[in-house]
């Protein structure tokens, strides 16, 4: 690891610096923040931090030009200013970690997580992270052929997908991998060649079968990083399937959907978060009626009626990918594990409607947290 001292910073672009008699002020998202400089110190320091100088050279030489300030007071100035998130180191060029190809493609979500992340950290890294990773996903519909395109955009390299339907008119109103002239062609197929065109590196497999067990989801997931369960069908059921592979894989699950006026989606993650036997099991435990009710519909196998609008499907999906990219990444915590989290469309406002534990009987996770005997 480089010593501290010798990092050449520099300012992040995106943080503009106003320099004004006696102060400083550097615009962030949503704040400023404003530096005192009586001396003209501080304006000597960021008019230092332009990629040229290590730490080290700045601090001596502006603690000889500026007496009563040691080189330690200079040190902690640029600090704050990392602590703040201001400044980058200029010598990781991503060179060796990502292709020119890669670097330039996804230069926009490279200078997204370079505002989240300090000298100590390389915002390149973060990049190879998600090219790394395998993404599993239940369902080429409304809401995974929008998460699909956009795990694609941010560079998930390998997506793994199961799908066994057939493009039909009524997709096209919030469908966006597929066209007019397709209908009655394999979404799986159409999926794979959409992607391969929009982002040729991408590795996209598909399974082209309807899932009627657990095992299916595990074999065909073996090896993947986490499971998005978008398809809800069989009712009931595949949410079934899916959290038992999850559980058994050891891998987290994001899922959402859609009810008529609002979009749900919930974060399960074995072991650290209640899984989805686990949120049945307090929905039983403290309503006897709504169980009930859920039973019935099981019993009679009730569908109901697809309701969907492109703005609250594409809602959903950019919350489940911003949990996604958060969990890769560690920017950030995941907002909906052991959560679900509901959108309403007639204001656009998020609420957070059930809440669930490990439960200590859960025959599925076995109610134990990830460690424990």
């Amino acid at each position: 690891m480089m010593d501290y001292q010798e990092i050449k910073p520099k300012f992040k672009k995106a943080y503009p610096i106003v320099y004004q008699a006696k102060r400083i002020i550097i615009g962030g998202f949503g704040k400023n923040t404003v530096y005192d400089d009586e001396t003209g110190a501080v304006e000597q320091v960021f008019k230092m931090i332009d990629g040229q100088y290590t730490i080290a050279q700045i601090s001596k030489r502006i603690s000889q030009q500026y007496t009563q300030f040691s080189e330690q007071d200079v040190v902690e100035l640029i600090e704050d200013l990392n602590s703040e998130r201001f400044i980058e180191d200029s010598e990781l060029t991503g060179s060796g970690i990502l292709s020119d190809y890669d670097r330039e493609r996804y230069h926009r979500n490279i200078n997204f997580f370079s505002s989240f992340i300090k000298l100590s950290k390389n915002k390149y890294e973060v990049q190879k992270k998600l090219k790394n990773a395998t993404a599993g996903i239940i369902g080429l519909g409304g809401l995974g052929s929008h998460i699909v395109y956009d795990l694609a955009g941010l560079g998930i390299g390998t997506i793994k997908a199961i799908e066994y339907d057939k493009l039909d008119l009524s997709n096209l109103n919030r469908q966006i991998l597929y066209n007019n002239d397709q209908i009655g062609q394999s979404k799986a197929q159409l999926a794979k060649k959409r992607i391969h065109d929009f982002n040729p590196e991408i590795n996209f497999e598909i399974y082209e079968k309807q899932i009627s067990s657990t095992k299916q989801i595990t074999d065909f997931f073996s090896d993947v990083d986490f499971i998005i369960l978008v398809a809800d069908r069989p009712k009931y059921l595949m949410a079934r399937w899916a959290n038992e592979a999850a559980v058994k894989l050891n891998i987290p699950m994001f899922c959402a959907g859609l009810e008529a006026q609002r979009a749900m989606y919930y974060t399960v993650i074995p072991h650290q978060t209640g899984c989805v036997a686990c949120w049945q099991n307090s929905v039983a435990n403290r309503d006897d009626v709504s169980t009930l009710v859920l039973r019935e519909k099981e019993h009679l196998n009730l569908l109901g009626d697809n309701t969907a609008i492109v703005p609250l499907v594409s809602t959903v999906t950019g919350m489940i990918n911003a949990e996604i990219l958060r969990y890769l990444t560690g920017i950030g915590r995941v907002q909906a594990a052991g959560n679900l989290i509901a959108v309403d469309f007639l204001t656009m406002r998020t609420k957070i409607i059930e809440k669930w534990d490990l439960a200590e009987t859960c025959a599925v996770c076995g109610g134990k947290h990830f460690g424990e005997n």
